[in-house]
């Protein structure tokens, strides 16, 4: 039984408590009537006012106490009052420090309300310039997975075949590996697989070229990247800015270079990149040699390798698949990273990798969406329609149409009504497509003329068709015959040809009724708009890759004799990090064959200095062109050659000895 319940039955009340206490404190409790009363008054109000302090209450009741019990109360009564004083204080700092608070942010929104009405135009441009870089990001992003080519191929025809390709396409590393013992070969297949795998996550994202059996061994030297920032400062530069750069010894190798591409020395690029198996230039030169040769494996080869070695020197922060990484043009070092994808993109292209060459045209406009450089716009909606990416390509003109007038390339608008025609969306696609017929008329005929169809007799009679090449310019002409030369096999089906009769037909009644006014208003654009080819398309057409798609370039660029293969056209603002030292004047002896005189540079024994005259000698030595072909031959047989020995040669024998052990393939497994 509790103490509560034995002291009910004992008839103890809460009046006997309360005495007990009281004498406890040495109060002594009277027995006169007043005193009860007093003591019942005394339990009323502790029953109503329960939180009073019992001190408080026998003071009030016994005002002429001892004086000993009075100084007890009294600083008891003191204390308690200093605290509730301090509990009041706190609450009234806080209570101030909340209302301080409300009026500092009264302020500062009555102040943001004040310097609205100051800075609306410095806000506006900002918010322009972040929507318009999340807007930019978010359409040239890309997943990494989609910048392999391997990956592409293997969904289309199987892994079998991919690889069998592969293998008959690198003769050299199949020479390499049937040349070594069997225990040698698989050390160096283990020692390229382990080569191959990137060492951390951001490495992973950055990831899209990896090395191949026979390449070199890869080490820095020299070429590295750099944050930097913007060199015009305008209210659409937006993203995060880098550079390469290049150190001492690098320059000096770069100026070597440059010597040996002046004097035609083949063979002393060849020993720069005995020495030097990535240096960036060299790579690409070889890679062109080899293009002109019809050796397209080892020119691919050759770029793969060149990228790879970009993709070594890649800054921490710098990532080619967020679309928000800018790389300036103008600097001679940053031109050959561009020059290297553009030539990577056409040949993914031709391997039929249509989607991967899309993505890769992302990366390049993502370096630079402003200037566009290398006129990727020219390719990337041939590559969305290839690809059938339809709906990107339409996102795509709708969102960027504003920034960089689409409306106003022809290959842009054609391809756009193939688009919308392709997914259904017809009426968009007759608008479209005659809007485009109006505006750029000569397409038609070039695209028949590619397709061997002949038109109409109702387009044939038709001028506003047939007389319209009179009256554009050579620019526009370029661009035209420069679609027509990629596109024609996608309007050939019967469905796309029935699709472009039915609008010419429409297009023409228009005509003959003479009250449009977009007649006559793009008849007065294609006079004026394209008087002379930009110089990114210029870049555009000579890094093709195609004769066909050079031919088109105009005759005051193709006299252009101020460009070298691996940077054709350099802007007229470029900005050089070192200076080449002068060299005397020579030139050619002109009574050589041209022709000959070419291959003969190709040749690893070459030497110009046989061949250099003083610009004020007359006559010389006639060189003959008879065994051409022979020098081509043997010109094509040395680079391969060449190529097989710089990958030998690099790969050092204590590497090669004993393969790893099962160990280290474990800890390597989280790479694969």
């Amino acid at each position: 039984m509790s103490s509560r319940a034995v002291r009910k039955t004992a008839g103890h009340t809460a009046q006997d408590d309360l005495a007990q206490v009281l004498q406890k404190v040495g109060i002594n409790k009277h027995n006169n009537d007043d005193d009860d009363d007093d003591d019942s008054d005394l339990v009323i109000t502790t029953k109503n006012d329960y939180r009073r302090n019992a001190f408080e209450m026998l003071a009030d009741e016994d005002d002429n106490n001892n004086d000993d019990d009075q100084v007890v109360i009294d600083s008891d009564n003191q204390l308690n009052d200093e605290v509730q004083q301090q509990q009041q204080s706190t609450t009234s700092k806080s209570k101030r420090k909340r209302k301080i608070k409300k009026k500092n942010i009264q302020t500062q929104k009555t102040d943001e309300v004040d310097d609205d009405f100051l800075i609306v135009t410095n806000e506006s441009q900002s918010e322009a310039a972040s929507s318009s870089k999340d807007i930019v990001s978010d359409l040239l992003s890309t997943d990494n997975r989609l910048l392999n080519p391997i990956n592409e191929m293997k969904k289309k025809f199987g892994s079998s075949i991919v690889e069998q390709i592969e293998r008959e396409n690198n003769p050299t590393a199949q020479a390499m590996l049937a040349n070594m013992p069997a225990q040698r070969r698989r050390a160096y297949q283990i020692l390229q697989q382990q080569q191959q795998r990137p060492s951390t996550r951001l490495a992973k994202q950055n990831a899209f070229i990896f090395t191949k059996v026979g390449w070199p061994n890869y080490f820095k030297f020299g070429l590295l990247m750099k944050p930097s920032s913007p060199l015009s400062e305008t209210a659409i530069n937006t993203g995060n800015y880098f550079q390469f750069e290049y150190d001492k010894d690098y320059q000096r190798l770069q100026i070597q270079f440059f010597d040996h591409v002046d004097q035609h020395n083949l063979q002393g690029i060849m020993d720069i990149l005995r020495h030097h198996p990535y240096h960036i230039d060299a790579l690409i030169h070889l890679s062109d040699v080899s293009r002109m040769q019809d050796d397209t494996p080892t020119a691919v080869d050759l770029i793969e390798r060149a990228l790879y070695s970009f993709q070594q020197s890649f800054h921490p922060l710098f990532s080619i698949t967020r679309g928000e990484c800018r790389l300036e043009y103008r600097i001679q070092e940053n031109r050959s990273f561009f020059i290297s994808l553009f030539k990577h993109i056409i040949y993914i292209g031709e391997r039929g990798c249509s989607r991967t060459a899309l993505e890769f045209c992302k990366v390049l406009l993502s370096l630079d969406p402003i200037d566009d450089p290398l006129a990727i716009v020219l390719l990337l909606d041939y590559y969305a329609i290839r690809s059938e990416e339809y709906n990107y390509l339409i996102r795509f003109y709708s969102e960027q149409n504003q920034r960089l007038k689409l409306d106003g390339l022809p290959n842009f608008i054609y391809s756009l009504s193939l688009a919308y025609f392709r997914i259904s969306s017809f009426d968009k696609a007759n608008e479209t497509l005659q809007n485009a017929l109006i505006r750029f008329p000569s397409m038609l005929k070039y695209i028949l003329d590619k397709l061997s169809i002949r038109p109409d007799r109702t387009v044939e009679k038709c001028r506003y068709f047939s007389d319209s090449e009179r009256y554009e310019t050579e620019a526009l002409k370029c661009i035209q015959q420069l679609y027509a030369v990629r596109m024609s096999n996608e309007w050939k089906e019967k469905d796309e040809l029935d699709f472009l009769k039915d609008n010419v037909n429409h297009v023409i009644q228009i005509i003959e009724q003479n009250q449009d006014p977009r007649i006559a208003n793009y008849t007065e654009l294609r006079k004026t708009e394209y008087r002379k080819t930009p110089i990114n398309v210029c870049r555009h057409i000579v890094l093709s890759e195609s004769n066909e798609i050079r031919g088109f370039l105009t005759n005051a660029m193709q006299n252009a004799n101020t460009f070298y293969t691996f940077d054709p056209f350099p802007p007229t603002d470029s900005i050089v990090g070192f200076q080449r030292p002068e060299r005397p004047t020579m030139q050619v002896n002109s009574s050589y064959n041209s022709f000959g005189m070419f291959l003969r540079s190709l040749m690893p024994n070459f030497n110009l200095e046989n061949f250099l005259v003083d610009p004020n000698a007359q006559g010389g030595a006639v060189g003959g062109g008879d065994n051409d072909v022979g020098m081509l031959q043997a010109l094509q047989e040395s680079i391969r050659d060449f190529i097989r020995d710089i990958g030998v040669t690099n790969i050092h024998e204590d590497q090669l000895q004993q393969p790893p052990g099962e160990d280290d393939n474990e800890n390597n497994n989280e790479f694969d």
